[in-house]
């Protein structure tokens, strides 16, 4: 005749689980948890927790920060344009417009100048030196002869607005920069024109002075 084996009241798991568990041990403090390195910790983390609530909420909301963005960049636009005159990284940008009391300050004079004694147009030379005021203004003839690319054999391969300064007396000192080269399979760049212009912004701008302040060849 089989009996059944005897039952034995059985614990409740918890206690096993905690009987099992065994004693946590003190660790021995860390490097990072000495005080100089909790107060780093405590300094940098609301910048770093702000950062990262910040991006949580760019990416839950992509649309409004894209919308956030392009009005914040088409603001600083804006105002750079209105106080500037000036488009960023250059786009529509017209180193000949001085920006002087809202027009060019006779730039646009400067550059038809150069562009006519380039092209060796000393017809439009003669028209825009009438307003000169000097005593001896330069001789068209003579500059186209020298440093046109018509009569030369010289090419104008840059136009660099040096400096533009607004003197107390209401006219507009300038200063340019031409660099040449030289016709022909590798001419590189083999001297430097430094122009000196004076301008007035009434009537649209007129040259009152031409000077050629300098001219060199390049160091070999």
């Amino acid at each position: 005749m089989l009996h059944p084996s005897p039952t034995y009241p059985r614990l409740p798991e918890t206690k096993q689980s905690e009987s099992k568990q065994p004693r946590a041990t003190p660790l021995r403090p860390r490097l990072g948890q000495r005080p100089l390195a909790r107060k780093i910790k405590a300094f940098l983390r609301p910048p770093i927790k702000a950062i990262y609530y910040l991006i949580s909420q760019i990416r839950s909301h992509k649309l409004l920060s894209l919308g956030v963005v392009v009005i914040f960049l088409a603001a600083a636009t804006l105002t750079n344009y209105v106080l500037t005159g000036e488009w960023p990284l250059g786009i529509a940008q017209d180193q000949f417009n001085f920006h002087i009391n809202g027009g060019n300050g006779g730039g646009d004079k400067v550059k038809d100048w150069l562009y006519a004694l380039r092209d060796g147009d000393v017809a439009t030379m003669r028209m825009l030196q009438s307003t000169l005021i000097m005593a001896q203004p330069p001789d068209p003839a003579e500059l186209v002869s020298q440093y046109s690319e018509k009569q030369t054999n010289l090419i104008w391969r840059d136009i660099h607005v040096v400096g533009v300064y607004q003197q107390s007396d209401s006219t507009i000192d300038s200063l340019v920069s031409v660099s040449l080269g030289a016709r022909g399979p590798g001419g590189g760049t083999s001297g430097y024109m430094l122009w000196h212009f004076t301008t007035v912004a009434q009537n649209g701008g007129l040259l009152l002075s031409i000077d050629l302040v300098s001219f060199r060849n390049v160091l070999s």
